[in-house]
């Protein structure tokens, strides 16, 4: 057979991504032209990128020089595919490059042994591309170093219990997927790949298999801002806090200084993954989802406990401020390997500290029992992503100051400052405005920076103080308007009290200054008044809010709005205003019955417009109102 009616594809050697939260790296093939001749072969070529990716011999390393790789072709839909390769095994040989036409880059698959009740087939032969064909799918995954694959039985100490790749997606409604099932340990030294597809137009270049970790990595600071005392002797309490038990820890007990965080059944000590690309075939090709694996694990066995290791103090003392927090552990950049868990669950903190005065007197203060929480939306860990939750204790701190639990908790609570994909250090500005005024209410957006005059297009949060009190009930007395002009608080209350009784309704309200305000909808929780409501922090950490506390709205850019507090109602009294007009309104109507005749207003006008007097009748509320204007930027 000539060689120019074979046909050649390049399945990509393997990049091993370093733990991130950057885009994977993008799937455009190498630069010289495309091969339309030749044997199916292993090869790698990858655009330059700025992650720590492992190529080569490192790769095959810790591949443990061997992958499984399914691939299918077909019209590109993704339903009823052809199979090419059957969970063939790819296997890493240094300096046998161009030896075959099957291995190009020191992957050969032609030859090699087959796993058995995985591939299906006696033996592993060349495969050529299909010019027929539109597109080819791949998926690949590798047991990792050391681990060898299993396919019945429970897996034991370096083994992985596995499934074939299958990719049987004969409707929309079918999926590809396999499984892998092992302890943490051998788990965590799996790699997996997206799906990967490859249009006829790059038929001929190497197929680049992007492989991650099947583990995510988690790390742990601590920083303090306490005026005038530094934090030291940090110790982890193990103990609930509606223990005694927590008052009475003995602080010189080296077993309580390893950094701890508690989650039920949070941190997996193995299981049964299943790995699965719902989101396959080309008319998907545009959602942001598409060729995704996604890994969900089953059958687990899990602890609460995940040990950090020891702080890594500073002169005994904890750092004091964000990017020069205190990690834990043995060895920077201080990760733990962790298994993923895509439900993520609340994360909890617990510890006690000595605070030292830093005026050189040495007074020690001891806080007993402090504690905080990482809400379950941080901690959704995915596969090959890297976690650091930072804590800060400050002044606000929680714990007790006495060891006798029924004095007053002499803090409040620690205040989790930031979760980060990856070490960074947000330097977004929280800005708040607040009234000066009885009640002062203040509003909230997030990346509002104080240059701002005021806001920008998004959601608005708002939160009232009457004296030094929150208040609980926005969910009942709040109301949110838009303005048809410019306005101040005191003409938006002129015009809430003195009202036309007749105009709008519920839907607006014309003032007797001639402001119309028009209802906008305010949501106070994300269901109703029972539930929590959750306000974005700068840091990705979100606020949460009991019920009646805060109050939202998306604002609408270039937009006056009045957020208005109902602080106490009165009778109402009627009066009457004359109004007289010397040109005709544009809400003239006869139908409306808006504007009267006579001064009493007992006579609507019930005719066309004409010069002369006119009158209109406004209500006198008499309310207690707390009034915000709210100006957004166009």
């Amino acid at each position: 057979m000539k060689k120019n009616l074979f046909f050649l594809a390049a399945i990509g050697a393997i990049a091993l991504t370093s733990c991130t939260n950057d885009e994977f790296i993008g799937e455009n093939g190498p630069n010289e032209p495309q091969i339309k001749e030749g044997a199916i072969n292993f090869g790698f070529n990858v655009p330059n990128t700025t992650r720590a990716n492992v190529t080569g011999a490192a790769a095959a390393d810790l591949l443990g020089n061997k992958f499984v790789v399914l691939g299918v072709k077909g019209d590109g839909t993704g339903i009823d595919q052809t199979t090419v390769f059957s969970n063939y095994v790819v296997e890493w040989a240094e300096g046998t490059a161009k030896t075959t036409e099957s291995n190009t880059a020191d992957w050969e698959y032609v030859g090699v042994s087959p796993i058995a009740d995985l591939t299906g087939v006696a033996s592993q032969t060349i495969k050529f591309w299909d010019y027929n064909t539109t597109a080819y799918d791949f998926a690949a995954f590798s047991a990792g170093k050391g681990n060898s694959i299993i396919t019945s039985g429970d897996p034991g100490s370096n083994q992985i219990l596995a499934t074939p790749i299958v990719y049987a997606k004969t409707s929309p409604a079918t999926i590809a997927s396999y499984t892998l099932k092992g302890a943490r340990a051998d788990l965590a030294e799996c790699y997996i790949t997206d799906m990967k597809t490859v249009a006829q137009a790059a038929y001929g270049n190497e197929v680049q298999l992007q492989f991650r970790s099947l583990a995510s990595k988690a790390r742990m600071a601590i920083y303090e801002t306490v005026p005038g005392y530094s934090v030291q002797n940090v110790r982890f309490y193990t103990t609930d806090a509606a223990s005694d038990a927590d008052i009475d820890t003995d602080l010189s007990d080296a077993a309580f200084a390893n950094a701890t965080l508690f989650g039920a059944d949070a941190f997996y000590t193995g299981g049964l993954y299943t790995i699965s690309f719902p989101t396959i075939g080309s008319t998907n090709s545009s959602n942001s989802d598409y060729n995704k694996a996604h890994v969900v694990i089953s059958g687990e066995s899990a602890t609460g406990t995940q040990s950090f290791g020891t702080l890594n103090y500073t002169a005994s003392k904890l750092g004091t401020s964000s990017n020069a927090a205190t990690f834990a552990g043995a060895e920077a950049p201080y990760y733990q390997t962790i298994l993923p868990n895509e439900n993520g669950v609340v994360l909890e903190m617990r510890v006690n500290y000595d605070l030292v005065s830093d005026d050189g007197s040495n007074e020690t203060i001891t806080v007993h029992g402090a504690k905080a929480f990482v809400p379950a939306t941080y901690t959704k860990w995915l596969p090959n992503y890297a976690y650091t939750y930072i804590f800060k204790i400050s002044d606000n701190t929680n714990g007790w100051t006495s060891t006798d639990k029924s004095d007053p908790a002499g803090l409040y609570p620690i205040t989790f400052d930031a979760v980060v994909l990856d070490p960074i250090v947000a330097t977004n500005e929280q800005t708040t405005i607040t009234t000066v005024a009885m009640p002062s209410i203040t509003t909230y957006q997030k990346d509002h920076a104080a240059s701002n005059n005021e806001y920008v297009a998004g959601e608005i949060y708002v939160q009232v103080m009457n004296g030094s009190t929150l208040a609980t009930d926005l969910h009942t007395k709040s109301s949110l308007y838009s303005l048809s002009e410019a306005a101040s608080e005191a003409e938006v209350m002129d015009a809430l009290n003195l009202q036309a009784s007749e105009a709008g309704g519920a839907a607006y309200i014309t003032g007797r200054n001639g402001l119309k305000l028009t209802s906008v909808a305010l949501t106070y929780n994300e269901a109703d008044p029972t539930d929590k409501l959750y306000i974005p922090g700068e840091d990705g950490n979100n606020i949460i809010v009991d019920k009646g506390k805060a109050a939202k709205f998306t604002a609408t850019a270039d937009t006056y709005y009045a957020y208005v507090y109902q602080v106490a109602d009165a009778a109402d009294d009627n009066v009457i205003y004359p109004v007289v007009l010397t040109a005709e309104p544009d809400d003239w109507s006869t139908t409306d019955n808006v504007y009267y005749t006579d001064a009493a207003c007992t006579s609507h006008a019930d005719t066309a417009y004409a010069d002369g007097t006119y009158y209109r009748k406004y209500t006198n509320l008499n309310k207690t109102l707390g009034v915000k204007v709210i100006k957004v930027m166009p």
